[in-house]
């Protein structure tokens, strides 16, 4: 284990009141963490107040846990914890910044320096499972929530075990979550069940996408494609994988505008280094899977992105 994680414990121990914050638009990873990691921390330290805010995804909500709500009184008396998000401008809970201290606990690449107490490791499939492993190094108890929770991130973060880095670690730490009493078949019940709206958009996204000469693939999609279907921007930004792993095609990517013109892009890769040109694009995130925010950016001007990528397919040819 990184001597941060001896730190980290020592700052968990000194804090009565500790909050817990991820990413904007979070995913079952920064979900799953942040409850796992409240219920790690409640279960071990009797006396502390544990907090876990975010908004979303609300499906896991009735099976799990929702989200906490704080006063801003509560904020300032406590130890803020990033979990699955790089940099504090990507926090959803923007009253981070009334904590007194700041620390992280994260498995992507750093695009921008975070110079506060930090665990990053960048070869864990999942932040979920860097927090089922900071429990089972140090001997805390995991409950049966917290085990479902973390095995939520990794499940999900992982693609169901499929992609890098996952590896013998990973599946040591879901052979224990098992042994906790973890019940996944009522969770991929609610996780893995679509409305029709929904699978008609994921058939409008394949009837779309485009490719590029050395086989990349893209799509854009404007609010009105999903709101015809009467769904949100929140629902359908992370469809990435539904025009992923043709054959042949390296790299593919998903370009979904909101209402309010904000972008996001989702790329994906079967083994090329995308990181680099979502970091050039303001985003980060790892080797094969990324992502980046643009604002106010036009489908021409996005252009820009695919001919990076088609420009990196290319070069992996050779």
């Amino acid at each position: 284990m990184d001597k941060a994680t001896k730190q980290i414990l020592k700052k968990i121990k000194q804090y009565d009141v500790i909050t817990i914050y991820g990413h904007v638009n979070p995913d079952c990873d920064c979900y799953g963490s942040s409850i796992g990691l409240r219920e790690i921390i409640k279960d071990n330290f009797k006396n502390k107040k544990v907090y876990a805010l975010g908004f979303g995804p609300t499906a896991m909500f009735d099976r799990l846990s929702p989200y906490d709500t704080v006063d801003d009184e509560t904020i300032k008396q406590s130890l803020a914890i990033i979990v699955d998000c790089s940099e504090i401008a990507r926090i959803s809970e923007p009253r981070i910044t009334l904590a007194k201290e700041v620390l992280k606990i994260d498995h992507h690449i750093e695009s921008v320096p975070f110079n506060d107490l930090k665990w990053v490791d960048v070869e864990s499939i999942a932040c979920a499972q860097m927090i089922a492993e900071f429990a089972m190094h140090y001997h805390l108890k995991i409950s049966k929530l917290a085990a479902e929770a973390l095995y939520l991130g990794i499940c999900t973060d992982s693609g169901r075990f499929r992609y890098a880095p996952t590896n013998a670690k990973t599946h040591r730490i879901v052979a224990h979550l098992y042994d906790l009493g973890i019940e996944p078949k009522t969770m991929f019940d609610i996780l893995y069940q679509s409305d029709a709206a929904y699978v008609k958009y994921q058939a409008l996204l394949v009837s779309k996408f485009k490719m590029t000469k050395n086989n990349v693939i893209y799509c854009f999609a404007d609010p009105k494609d999903y709101e015809q279907f009467n769904l949100k921007y929140e629902q359908v930004s992370k469809n990435v994988n539904v025009i992923g792993n043709i054959i042949g095609c390296p790299i593919w990517t998903l370009f979904t505008r909101s209402p309010e013109d904000v972008i996001r892009v989702e790329f994906r890769s079967n083994g090329l280094n995308i990181q680099e040109i979502a970091k050039k694009y303001g985003g980060g995130g790892h080797k094969c899977a990324a992502g980046a925010r643009l604002e106010g950016w036009s489908w021409d001007e996005c252009m820009k992105i695919i001919n990076d990528l088609d420009a990196l397919a290319e070069q992996n040819k050779k």
